[in-house]
């Protein structure tokens, strides 16, 4: 008897021995096969330590999803695995897996819009980040509001025919590695209904300002201030000294305007470029533009809320980057021969 129960003693010994020393070895030493192929792994927001050892168990990551979980109490990060889609390898160490998902962040990527920006640049400099995101795919999301209407009332009022410029908030995001461009702009349109918020500025459901402008002519407006000027004094005034010439009739002869058309940066445009057939040109047509030309930040739309009055209708910007104002044709026309040499 005692014979065997020595026996069941000394196996059992020899059993915890070798299950320790699997412990071990999956918990630290353990790495995965060179040519091992990387699988992408999401963890649903809330799940628990159960349920994430379950998920890579079945996508092979891991062997035991027992050792697992006990290594994951054993180095107290129950509550430190977080949600997302993670970049793993069969054959992983519990310490690696456990590190690259405790590190979210890892699996983000941060972008910066500067204000100002095209739909068409935007597109741009998404894609070079998120390759899984064509041009075609932001142009195609981003050319119709129609999908994005029944989310966010800020866009119903933008005419047929119009897209998303405009509407999509200049800052600096992180997305996750894997969101699409429906997402992103999503994300956008819903930045810069919270930035009105923040700065205290109220969207009426029938999208008309305080000012008697429409939310899209705001919008539109603010636009063009951006790509004019860059300081916000500077925007102040000159948004005053568009809205003056709304008001009296006069052209709003903005070069950003024509540009747009063009695609060109051109600090002052050709005689021959301002005269293109286009209703962007405001050169050639009285009022606003159909629509924005940019996408503004909120400086710039402020400025056209809050405008600065002032007796002046020309400006210009001089090669050292200041603006110059004028009240007068003639004093316009003496700057142009001054500062623009």
């Amino acid at each position: 008897m005692f014979r065997i129960i020595g026996i069941i003693f000394g196996i059992g010994i020899l059993v915890g021995i070798a299950l320790s020393g699997s412990f071990v070895w999956d918990s630290y030493l353990l790495s995965p096969k060179e040519n091992s192929e990387v699988i992408k792994v999401e963890i649903s927001e809330g799940a628990s330590v159960d349920e994430i050892a379950r998920i890579l168990e079945k996508q092979k990551i891991i062997s035991s999803r027992l050792f697992f979980k006990t290594y994951a109490k054993l180095a107290n990060v129950q509550s430190s695995l977080q949600a997302g889609i993670f970049e793993l390898k069969p054959g992983m160490s519990f310490r690696a897996v456990v590190s690259t998902l405790t590190n979210a962040q890892a699996q983000e990527i941060q972008i910066t819009i500067p204000e100002g920006y095209t739909l068409q640049q935007i597109g741009q400099a998404i894609s070079k980040l998120l390759p899984q995101i064509s041009i075609a795919d932001w142009e195609k999301v981003t050319s119709s509001s129609s999908e994005f209407a029944d989310q966010q009332n800020i866009l119903s009022g933008i005419p047929s025919g119009q897209g998303l410029e405009g509407y999509l908030f200049p800052d600096t995001y992180c997305f996750r590695k894997d969101v699409d461009a429906k997402i992103i702009a999503e994300i956008m349109i819903i930045t810069l209904k919270r930035r009105f918020a923040e700065n205290d500025v109220i969207i009426p459901d029938h999208l008309v300002m305080e000012n008697g402008m429409t939310l899209h002519e705001v919008l539109t407006l603010a636009s063009i201030v951006e790509r004019e000027v860059r300081s916000k004094d500077d925007m102040a005034h000159v948004a005053g000294i568009f809205l003056t010439r709304l008001k009296i009739g006069m052209a709003l002869q903005a070069d950003s305007t024509v540009n747009f058309i063009t695609g060109k940066q051109d600090s002052s445009v050709s005689l021959s470029d301002s005269q293109i057939d286009s209703p962007y040109n405001t050169y050639q047509n009285l009022g606003l533009p159909p629509g924005p030309i940019s996408n503004p930040g909120m400086n710039a739309i402020k400025a056209v809320l809050e405008p600065l009055s002032s007796d002046d209708l020309y400006f210009l910007t001089a090669s050292d980057g200041q603006v110059i104002y004028a009240k007068t044709f003639d004093e316009h026309i003496s700057n142009k021969y001054k500062y623009l040499k």
